[in-house]
């Protein structure tokens, strides 16, 4: 599938993730804060991106910044050159057989044609780049049929918690130690309108919330070996699991 991008201006250095609905209401609040948006892109068949130009790289910065605190997916890339050929590079979607699509919210790239598509906005650990999280995605893709619970352990940007749900899960548990870990998974699941089944906290292990039939964790080898007897304890073994 040809995955390059929308649109190729030389200026435009502020990327805004958002929806068909909500694209007038974004173009209005960057042209109060100086922002200039030019064109709206149509990567996926729900998701907009408002490019916008600002004065200097630097701005584009504080500008995306703000926009992020505010709940936007906004981020500033290069403008030009050898660093926008390794962001054009770094966004390109993840593709994890016929099943599953991974790619960060504000890519260029097309995806219309990507089944099972999840979406990952700024923050967190994990975009399914990383071996050890394909590692497990790819687990998850062979156990999850429909149907599932889930304990994420250490779930970071949530991607492993949003992947079983796209691939059919009911609900997720997901924890972290850390709480911009636990907010981004929290953004993530209403970037993909999985906020109803997917519960992040602090919590540790999912407390009173076992047992589940898969358990996954992206974590330290020290953490696993801590962490496995009460992990053993929540899970539920099927046939499918043994």
């Amino acid at each position: 599938m040809d995955q390059t991008r929308l649109w190729q201006p030389e200026t435009v250095i502020v990327v805004v993730a958002t929806c068909a609905a909500d694209v007038a209401a974004v173009r209005a609040d960057l042209g109060v804060v100086g922002a200039r948006a030019v064109d709206v892109g149509a990567p996926g068949e729900t998701r907009r991106l408002v490019l916008a130009t600002v004065n200097d790289e630097t701005e584009a910065w504080r500008l995306a910044a703000m926009l992020r605190a505010e709940g936007m997916a906004a981020v500033a890339r290069p403008e030009d050159g050898a660093r926008l050929e390794a962001w054009i590079r770094h966004t390109r979607p993840i593709s994890f057989g016929e099943r599953l699509s991974v790619c960060f919210a504000w890519s260029e790239h097309d995806r219309t044609g990507l089944s099972n598509v999840v979406e990952l906005g700024p923050g967190g650990f994990g975009n399914g780049a990383h071996p050890a999280i394909r590692l497990l995605i790819e687990e998850l893709l062979r156990r999850i049929t429909g149907g599932e619970s889930v304990l994420d352990l250490g779930c970071g940007s949530g991607v492993l918690g949003l992947c079983a749900l796209r691939l059919g899960a009911s609900r997720v548990v997901a924890t972290d130690v850390k709480e911009e870990a636990v907010e981004a998974t929290r953004r993530n699941a209403l970037l993909n309108g999985m906020d109803r089944q997917l519960r992040a906290s602090l919590a540790p292990l999912g407390e009173g919330e076992g047992p589940f039939d898969v358990v996954v964790a992206n974590v330290g080898r020290s953490a696993i070996v801590e962490l496995a007897p009460d992990s053993c304890r929540l899970w539920r073994p099927t046939d499918r699991s043994r």
